[in-house]
């Protein structure tokens, strides 16, 4: 239980760390493609970052795991 706990307080500060990743990207293009295209670029750059801050939050061995 308590692993699960770490591992969830591990993904919502990932979590929060997208935020500025996501302003970052939309500050940047400052409405030069429209909002919609723009967000989901962002979405797409977060994905490529965070896709394996996530794969190592859920991959993570317990230091007991014999695997």
């Amino acid at each position: 239980m308590i692993d699960k706990i770490k591992q969830f307080g591990f993904y919502a500060l990932r979590w929060q760390l997208s935020t500025p990743v996501y302003a970052c990207v939309l500050y940047l293009l400052n409405d030069k493609f429209g909002y919609v295209l723009e967000t989901m670029l962002a979405n797409f750059i977060g994905a490529c970052i965070f896709f394996w801050v996530d794969k190592f939050i859920f991959s993570r061995k317990k230091k007991n795991s014999p695997v």
